[in-house]
């Protein structure tokens, strides 16, 4: 009968060795090739918004499309006077007046807070701070939206923050909460899971440009483009 034996010390000691190296080979390339969780968050949020401002800006429930009074006279709706085109040539979300949408009251500074945050299904919420957060984890910071937008001016204004105007509007988001790294999408930083989107009142968005990181997550698309 033949006899097996086991493997010596020194066959085992260069056994684990060849096995290190090719750890220390393979190890690198799979962390390098695995999908970044935050770069996903920051496009699947960022489309989030795209399709919920593009939603609401084109639905003249919500926002009924004024600019046909501007350069004209009309007559005031409650009063019956007429009056100059100023006081109604609204844009789209400078229009604050109420409305009852789906069974929802949204009016004054908050409409575009209210409208946006029953779009997308929120969990919780803090609304004395205009924040609010999704079942995904990520923070939806509203509170630059409020008071963003100027009334009655009949250009709408651009993202030159000299402008004005219309206005800005400003949505802050951590794609994780409170989660790390907790850091702004820049220049330079390796991993970030927070941004702006900045929107103008007729419903024009793009990605705040210090937002460096942000912008190449996001596939190019025709509202970035369009917009810088």
């Amino acid at each position: 009968m033949k006899k097996f034996r086991g493997f010596t010390l020194s066959e085992l000691m260069v056994a684990l060795a060849v096995i290190g190296i090719l750890v220390a080979i393979v190890t690198p390339a799979i962390f390098k090739n695995r999908p970044n969780k935050n770069k996903m968050m920051v496009k699947k949020s960022f489309y989030i918004v795209e399709q919920v401002v593009s939603t609401m800006i084109n639905d003249d429930n919500m926002y009924p499309d004024m600019r046909s009074n501007c350069g004209s006279n009309y007559t005031e709706e409650t009063s019956g006077v007429t009056v100059t085109d100023d006081k109604k040539c609204y844009w789209g979300f400078d229009d604050t007046r109420k409305v009852n949408y789906e069974g929802e009251d949204a009016s004054g500074s908050n409409k575009f807070y209210e409208l946006f945050k029953n779009r997308i299904n929120y969990k919780s919420e803090d609304s004395t701070n205009h924040v609010f957060y999704t079942s995904d984890g990520v923070k939806w910071d509203l509170s630059g939206t409020i008071n963003a937008w100027k009334s009655h001016k009949k250009k709408v204004g651009t993202f030159d923050d000299s402008s004005p105007e219309a206005g800005k509007g400003i949505i802050k988001i951590d794609v994780n909460g409170a989660d790390a790294p907790n850091k702004r999408c820049a220049s330079g930083v390796e991993d970030c899971d927070q941004y702006n989107v900045e929107i103008l009142a007729n419903g024009k968005l793009r990605i705040d440009p210090a937002d460096v990181k942000a912008l190449e997550y996001v596939t190019i698309n025709t509202s970035i483009r369009d917009s810088q």
